[in-house]
């Protein structure tokens, strides 16, 4: 699958690609979607961060032993958004946070959030972090 993604600035180069396509023979599906970006490197960390400090909380009030990865799989499966990944034309929905635009990242991270608030879990939230500035860009 090509990924195109189309601005003022290089709109004349879509015929091309259009050519090229269609001169294949083959049929083509071709989806416009708006362009968002992925989750950021800030918020990754944010959420590895978060997922180290709660599995080191849950593990000081049980006897179990949790990793971060434990907590990490654990979460997605409670908060994650499935989203389509299709290959050889069978789609399968996964929970992935790597498929999260920054978006949907930050509404994930807000779910977590809350949720280990109730539950009595603390978290850290850097002063310098995107996820705190687009909590106040919220709330202005």
């Amino acid at each position: 699958m090509r990924e195109f993604i189309l601005h003022e600035t290089n709109k004349s180069q879509l015929w091309q690609i259009l050519k090229e396509i269609i001169s294949t023979g083959k049929r083509w599906r071709i989806k416009i979607s708006e362009y968002r970006e992925k989750r950021s490197l800030s918020q990754n960390n944010l959420m590895w961060k978060w997922n180290a400090e709660m599995a080191g909380q849950l593990m000081a009030v049980s006897s179990e032993s949790f990793s971060d990865e434990d907590v990490h799989e654990w979460l997605k499966k409670m908060f994650c958004p499935a989203k389509p990944i299709t290959i050889m034309g069978k789609t399968v929905w996964v929970k992935s946070t790597k498929l999260l635009d920054v978006g949907e990242m930050h509404k994930y991270l807000n779910d977590i959030d809350v949720w280990a608030h109730q539950g009595g879990l603390k978290l850290t939230i850097p002063h310098e972090c995107e996820y705190r500035e687009l909590q106040t860009k919220q709330e202005e």
